[in-house]
Formats: C-alpha cells, structure tokens, sequence
C-alpha cells in the first residue's frame, strides 16, 4: 500500500465521518486550524482508522498527530502490508 492510497482512504474516511469535501483534504492539512476537526474527534477518527488497518495507535503518539502526513506515515509504518 503507497502514501498516496493511504491518503485517498484518509479522505474517503474523514469526508464521510466529518462531511468535509474531499477536495480540502490534502496531506499537508492540520486537523485543527485546516479541517477544524477538534482533539476528540481525531480520537474517534483513529479509532475507525485503527480498525480499519488493525493497527494499534499508542494514546501517547496521539499528540505529534497533527497533520493528515502525520498519519499517513503512521499508518504506512505500521500496518500490515498485506492490507
């Protein structure tokens, strides 16, 4: 799985979770002052991601998570290249 295909899964999700255009997701966004998407709400995002990836993101890691490339390299490190 490439970062470009994590990225267009990333958009899918956040669009259909958040309604926010597909078209204003890119992966230099900041959740916050980009997609206005608040500290609580990125938790429930990652946990619909960890599924999705059967991926295990650490509580502690969650704070350097500011920006979809973020989380595009989390996932791309850490899940099972099988998926």
């Amino acid at each position: 799985m490439t970062d470009t295909e994590i990225l267009d899964d990333l958009k899918k999700i956040i669009h259909k979770q958040f309604g926010i255009s597909e078209e204003k997701i890119e992966e230099e966004s900041y959740f916050d002052s980009d997609l206005n998407i608040t500290e609580l709400e990125i938790e429930d995002l990652v946990a619909n991601i960890q599924e999705k990836y059967s991926i295990t993101i650490p509580d502690e890691k969650l704070p350097s998570i500011k920006k979809i490339s973020d989380l595009i390299a989390y996932i791309y490190e850490n899940a099972d290249s099988a998926n």
